[in-house]
């Protein structure tokens, strides 16, 4: 699969198949994943992952968390959106309503405790940064998280980031043992997506190059 054609294809899958994913398969994606550029070449992502008892055992106190503090996912700004912003995220939602209406869940509440359960992928992969960097490297993070989408894409694995579980850090460094010199900034959930769930019967729109670019001439 070429790279225009793993851009393009690419979506989140949010429900997942009963079906492992190799080792080999994982590390392949991985290996793919460090070819991305970082400043002075630091490198500085690092990828904890997770599968079977132990993933089964990061979910339960996820969503034990969830269930406690119900925090909600959303923007995070600390003033509202423009209407541009907010008119994307209201496309974007009305795109995958009707696949979770026919689940029979709350809007909400699926992708809540969705983002909590990863949708119920087989893989975890918990991106962590060092503390010791500031927060540009966070591009670093995530031009190599990028990679890594387009690696699962190309080897027919099917990915959703995952951001809200940064709200639940501490569980999660509690359960997996993450130093606490290492701050958790995305989760990504990897396996096979389920073909035949509404869920993932969408795939949300891009806007126009006129509303993202200007050109210099």
């Amino acid at each position: 699969m070429d790279v225009f054609s793993a851009m393009e294809n690419r979506r989140s899958a949010r429900a997942y198949l009963d079906k492992p994913v190799s080792r080999a398969d994982v590390e392949d994606i991985l290996h793919h994943a460090a070819m991305a550029p970082s400043a002075i070449n630091l490198q500085p992502w690092e990828y904890v992952i997770v599968y079977g008892k132990e993933k089964d055992r990061l979910v339960r106190r996820l969503q034990k968390a969830h269930a406690e503090r119900k925090i909600s996912c959303g923007p995070g700004t600390a003033i509202p959106l423009p209407e541009t912003f907010k008119n994307r995220s209201r496309r974007a939602s009305k795109a995958m309503q009707p696949g979770v209406a026919e689940l029979g869940l709350e809007f909400n509440q699926f992708v809540e405790q969705g983002s909590c359960s990863f949708y119920g992928a087989p893989i975890a992969i918990i991106v962590t940064l060092d503390r010791l960097f500031p927060k540009i490297r966070y591009l670093d993070v995530g031009l190599g998280v990028a990679y890594l989408l387009l690696a699962a894409q190309a080897k027919g694995l099917a990915t959703c980031p995952i951001g809200l579980i940064t709200a639940y850090a501490e569980e999660i460094a509690d359960v997996l043992a993450i130093s606490e010199n290492k701050e958790i900034i995305l989760g990504v959930a990897l396996g096979y997506a389920d073909p035949q769930s509404p869920i993932n019967q969408f795939k949300t729109e891009r806007e126009n190059l006129d509303a993202i670019r200007v050109w210099y001439e």
